[in-house]
């Protein structure tokens, strides 16, 4: 009798534990808890998502770079992957369709290196590229961005007088669009038969380019260090790996003369959709500025240069202000914004530092490398940061608790 009366209380028991479970999941998926690919799928503001395990996770408050004194020590660096010195890289960043193989740049050689497997724990495999044509559509790159549907731009710091037998400037040059399809990548298209090497697009009215920035599609605003002004450039539909037309691109100048490079120095750019901002490392003028991508009206003609394009412009009346005024940075050169934080590299002090959209600094670390050593960065799936030291040929990652 005692046997009968327990059975029918324990699986009563048993149902209700497994419905209150159920509840459970279901309220903290729903919290923002449960499972994630994006951040957006996550509470704005209070999480990010995590893409390690899949779910939303506590924002960190700028703690990628510790949580300690931000001396050096407080945190580990990891080297990921060394090149040659002559390399220079200053750039890098994940594939959009796989976010194990990581893309860096070499401003010294207009070289590319890429990564596959790179995890929390492996450094990958590693290639280094040279793309036929690198002499014009990447010479001396100072960032690169990666687009939508595998693609990503690129712009060289320079006048293209490389090209010139004379060696004079002609100014011909802008962003490029490439591939992450290394079947196609950094080989000629023999069926284009140009010797234009693996480029799907270009444009050509941003000379001198310190930094880019993708925005969707195939749209990328750049810093043009000649005119000290910013680009809007849309491609539109590419031409195909090695061919030349250009007839449906479109690019729209901002803000001329009121931002400034430095030679040799990147300046980057970050595209937020959040607020429709584009951030701006504005090194020359030592501060960290946004423009409002939303203001402005059509003036002017832009000048062409020795290419059709679908429409062009200069944009008057835009909005641009400082976020971080001069006075706190030297020479700010890196910028990512996260879970709306700015984080930015300081080339000159060699020194990253993290501060909210109202410009108030939250906290920085000093990496004890030499001035001339940080440039871009980028956040891994494993939510830490991948950088690159210039001086070295180095990539290294943050390890925050490692060193703590």
């Amino acid at each position: 009798m005692p046997f009968r009366t327990t059975l029918p209380l324990l699986g009563f028991l048993v149902a209700l534990t497994a419905f209150a479970c159920s509840t459970e999941e279901t309220s903290s998926t729903s919290s923002g808890v449960g499972t994630c690919t994006t951040n957006d799928q996550c509470t704005a503001g209070t999480e990010t998502c995590d893409t390690t395990i899949g779910k939303c996770v506590a924002a960190t408050n700028g703690t990628e770079i510790g949580s300690g004194d931000g001396s050096p020590a407080s945190v580990t660096f990891t080297e990921i992957y060394s090149a040659s010195k002559r390399a220079e890289l200053v750039d890098l960043a994940f594939a959009e369709k796989d976010p194990t193989q990581l893309w860096v740049i070499g401003y010294g050689d207009n070289s590319v290196h890429v990564g596959t497997g790179v995890t929390a724990e492996s450094n990958g495999t590693w290639k280094e590229y040279l793309d036929p044509a690198a002499g014009h559509f990447m010479h001396k790159p100072p960032a690169f961005e990666m687009g939508a549907d595998g693609f990503w731009g690129i712009c060289g710091d320079n006048d293209n007088s490389q090209n010139d037998p004379r060696r004079e400037p002609n100014y011909f040059m802008g962003p490029a669009l490439f591939t992450t399809d290394l079947e196609v990548f950094a080989k000629q298209n023999p069926e284009a038969g140009l010797g234009l090497g693996s480029h799907y697009d270009m444009l050509h009215n941003t000379s001198m380019c310190r930094g880019i920035a993708h925005q969707e599609a195939n749209i990328y605003w750049t810093f043009n260090g000649q005119l000290g002004s910013i680009e809007k450039n849309n491609f539109n539909e590419n031409h195909g790996p090695g061919f030349d037309d250009h007839s449906d691109g479109e690019i729209y100048r901002y803000v001329e003369g009121q931002v400034k490079g430095v030679d040799g120095v990147s300046s980057h750019l970050f595209y937020d959709s959040s607020d429709s901002m584009l951030y701006i490392a504005d090194t020359g003028n030592q501060r960290i500025a946004k423009l409002d991508t939303t203001t402005g009206k059509l003036g002017g003609r832009l000048p062409l240069r020795n290419e059709p394009l679908k429409k062009s412009g200069i944009m008057e009346d835009a909005t641009i202000e400082d976020v971080v005024p001069a006075g706190t940075l030297e020479q700010p050169s890196g910028i990512e914004v996260k879970n709306d934080l700015i984080y930015v590299t300081d080339t000159a002090t060699a020194t990253f530092h993290v501060f909210d959209k109202t410009g108030k600094e939250i906290r920085k670390l000093e990496t004890g490398l030499k001035a001339g050593a940080l440039s871009g960065f980028t956040f891994g799936s494993d939510g830490k940061i991948y950088f690159t030291d210039r001086n070295r040929g180095k990539v290294l990652r943050i390890d925050p608790n490692a060193g703590e």
